[in-house]
């Protein structure tokens, strides 16, 4: 069995929509999981579910999509049934008498507008007609094929907008216009006499005149046939037989030549009616003409078809209405009339959804679908009863074709939905790809960068250790050794002068903001103390070593960085890394409630490294190996040393440069850079990250987020960014939170599960209480966001 599950980010409209499958765990409920990897693969949005449970005891009603299709359906079968029972078959006997009787009405009531009429018959009202709107067109019957054809031939006897623009055209140009008896366009000119007789202006106004409103009131004493032959006679043409007669004119569509049912002949015979000729029972063939009468109830008999589709339209719509208002009142808890106001009625009137243009297809389609059927067996009856397998003109007749023609535009507007939200989502996705590409891009260094930031951290390691005791010495250069080690292979270093030349370009092409994280980098850069705490925890009995506890750790001096820096960048200010240190530790206080903490990166443990992600770039070789197998799995299982730093921080960098990836510089770039926080680490390492998330302390979380909050913050980066870059920063930040918001609930349900042992609780409880903590500083980090996008955006 499968459902559909569909999530709504806070921050967003769209829902995501993803089916899962269910299992029976336990007589309380059932649970459903779904696979991160099909989620990756399906929607780029970040957004994993663990585990879903329903309460299958519980009231609270389901918005099933099931459901409501099925409820479409069996609308089409009452409207279909309907159709059967009520409409019945198309008749052109039936649509005849119904628009004659219609025409003749008008025609008397015509007449009747006229002071001058005196009579009260049909007769009467044409011949009157006749009498006071002479037409010039009728002085060339002959020419046009005779009393049975005129009409037809002669353009402006058509009724319709082209026959009124014909009807024009001979008083301005003095020519009759229509077709010969091979289907040949021609123009007769007008003779002298006529023009003398008044059929034909003088001037403008009366050429209007009389090609507009004479040619009308002409036609309305055409329409019911002749004075002779009041309510019968052969009329004249209504707009669907006359477009397509003034089409056949056209050189393309002409087949004058053709002996047989041609263009000429078939448009001829439905006119004179021996193209739907019955036999009566003498056996004499009775003509059904098909001219404007005709179509008059060709569009009655077509309404009377669309009353069942009408109602299938309505009653689909309807349930869909009484469904949703339903689950709404159920959801919202509606117990009074006040309580309305918290509907939300775009989730439930039947218009501009989704759903609804699927309901209203499957109705159609089942409609359709009953029409047919009940069609084809009436058809088999009528010709089992004449010797045949099927009557097919039975079936013709019995087919709604209003019916059928909403159906295909059902379909078709259907189809336009689900590509036009494919192609919204596509767009969507890709906007969002640049978008968290943009801002990775703005939180993450590029290899010049960490060739700029790396060389000034060697080059301030060689003057500290040169200035060092003969006592310290060794175990700085040691430490050096290692740290050079875990540097990127590619990394180019450079000497003093080439880093100050470095930097100059790259302020000219990238501008400053990339200063900032380097500057937050320097900061943090503790070197040393993160070397004693590796060296405690290598014990081969996985014990501490108290000769190594009991001796003091390396001191380095911050004042040759300090000044390293501002050799090289530039920068006037006297301190800037020592105030960027500062900026750290306020924001730690900031997110945390508390002016007094310390930066976290600079704890000196390895345990507080692995968690916060380590003293940036220096301690990304750290963290990564730790991320990096929650990552990339087997990819990096059996390397170690500098291999699996390698493989680690390009595992968390998506992967090797030569495959699309970040490559190694890449993932050190977005650990150090506060984008990890964010989840812009992407794929499968949004759940790496937020399961970082989770230690006991939510120290990750409050080290990453005072990195982020003090390279915003920065004068760099404040001199490049703009609003939305910062905003975009900010919905990353709100997409982790309601992930680690599903987590948490997951956490919370498990740990209430009275099915775990101690150690399982206690750990869950752990796992919840940092998780609870990271959200919290997430959270003030958010709001902190949000007052700097104020401020700019009023600066």
């Amino acid at each position: 069995m499968t459902r559909e599950l569909e999530l709504s980010p806070r921050h967003g409209s769209e829902l995501i929509s993803v089916e899962y499958s269910l299992e029976l765990a336990n007589d309380k409920g059932i649970e459903a999981g779904i696979s991160v990897a099909k989620a990756t693969e399906d929607f780029g949005d970040g957004i994993y579910v663990e585990s879903i449970e329903e309460d299958v005891a519980s009231d609270h009603v389901q918005d099933d999509a099931q459901l409501d299709y099925k409820i479409a359906a069996a609308c089409g079968v009452v409207a279909g049934l309907c159709d059967s029972i009520f409409v019945g078959k198309f008749s052109l006997d039936s649509a005849n008498e119904w628009g004659s009787e219609k025409v003749n009405e008008f025609v008397v009531w015509v007449a009747k507008q006229h002071s001058g009429f005196r009579g009260e018959s049909l007769r009467d009202a044409i011949q009157f007609l006749e009498d006071q709107y002479p037409f010039v067109g009728d002085k060339y019957t002959a020419e046009f094929g005779g009393g049975l054809q005129h009409h037809l031939r002669d353009f402006s006897h058509h009724f319709s907008l082209e026959g009124l623009v014909f009807s024009i055209l001979t008083q301005f140009t003095g020519k009759v216009y229509g077709t010969n008896q091979y289907g040949d366009f021609i123009a007769i000119p007008v003779e002298e006499q006529w023009f003398k007789q008044g059929l034909i202006g003088d001037n403008f106004c009366e050429k209007l005149f009389l090609g507009a409103v004479r040619w009308f009131f002409h036609m309305a004493s055409d329409m019911a046939g002749s004075s002779s032959n009041p309510g019968k006679g052969t009329g004249i043409p209504g707009p669907f037989l006359s477009i397509i007669k003034e089409l056949s004119a056209l050189p393309v569509l002409k087949n004058a030549m053709d002996p047989g049912m041609g263009a000429r002949n078939f448009i001829s015979k439905m006119f004179n009616g021996t193209l739907f000729a019955q036999v009566d029972d003498e056996g004499r063939k009775v003509p059904r003409r098909f001219n404007l009468r005709t179509e008059i109830g060709v569009v009655h008999e077509l309404g009377r078809q669309a009353l069942p589709v009408l109602l299938n339209e309505c009653l689909t719509r309807g349930c869909y209405f009484l469904h949703h208002l339903y689950l709404e009142m159920k959801d919202n808890e509606v117990r009074s009339l006040s309580d309305l106001k918290q509907l939300d009625m775009d989730r439930i009137l039947p218009f501009n959804n989704s759903r609804v243009v699927r309901m209203v297809s499957i109705a159609s389609a089942t409609f359709t679908a009953v029409d047919l059927a009940d069609a084809a067996i009436r058809a088999a009856l009528v010709g089992f009863t004449e010797g045949r397998v099927l009557a097919g003109k039975e079936f013709l007749l019995r087919v709604n074709y209003v019916g059928v023609t909403r159906l295909v535009f059902a379909i078709g507007v259907d189809v336009k939905t689900v590509w036009e939200r494919r192609t919204s989502h596509r767009q969507r996705q890709q906007n969002d790809n640049s978008a968290d590409r943009a801002t990775m891009e703005t939180l993450s260094l590029k290899p010049e960068h960490l060739s700029v930031l790396f060389s000034i951290e060697r080059l301030a390691l060689y003057e500290d250790i040169d200035r060092s005791k003969a006592v310290d010495r060794g175990e700085k250069e040691e430490w050096f050794g290692k740290w050079s080690e875990n540097l990127p292979a590619d990394c180019v270093l450079l000497n003093q002068g080439q880093v100050k030349e470095r930097i100059e370009e790259l302020d000219a092409r990238d501008g400053t903001t990339w200063k900032a994280l380097v500057l937050i980098e320097l900061a943090r850069f503790v070197p040393y103390d993160s070397y004693r705490s590796e060296m405690e925890s290598e014990n081969p009995d996985g014990s501490s070593d108290s000769s190594i506890k009991k001796t003091k750790c390396p001191k380095f001096d911050s004042k040759i960085l300090e000044k390293l820096w501002r050799d090289v960048s530039g920068v006037l200010d006297k301190s800037p890394v020592q105030q960027t240190a500062k900026a750290l530790n306020k924001n730690v206080g900031v997110l945390g409630g508390s002016r007094t903490r310390k930066i976290v990166g600079a704890a000196g443990t390895a345990a507080v490294a692995v968690a916060t992600g380590g003293a940036a770039f220096t301690l990304a070789p750290v963290i990564a190996p730790v991320i990096a197998p929650l990552i990339a799995g087997s990819a990096v299982a059996g390397l170690s040393g500098a291999a699996l730093t390698s493989a680690s921080l390009a595992a968390v960098g998506g992967g090797a440069l030569a495959a699309g990836g970040l490559g190694m510089a890449g993932g050190t770039a977005i650990i150090a850079g506060g984008g990890a926080v964010l989840g812009l680490v992407g794929g499968s390492g949004v759940t790496a990250v937020t399961s970082l998330l989770t230690d006991s302390k939510g120290a990750f979380a409050l080290d990453e987020c005072s990195k982020l909050l003090t390279f915003c913050q920065s004068d760099f980066a404040q001199a490049d960014m703009k609003p939305e870059t910062i905003e975009r920063m900010r919905q990353g930040l709100l997409d982790q939170i309601e992930r680690m918001e599903i987590q948490q609930e997951v956490l919370s349900r498990r740990s209430g599960d009275k099915g775990l042992d101690k150690a399982e609780k206690k750990e869950t409880k752990k796992e919840l209480s940092g998780l609870k903590k990271s959200l919290g500083y997430m959270r003030n980090c958010e709001k902190e966001l949000v007052k700097l996008i104020n401020q700019k955006s009023h600066s």
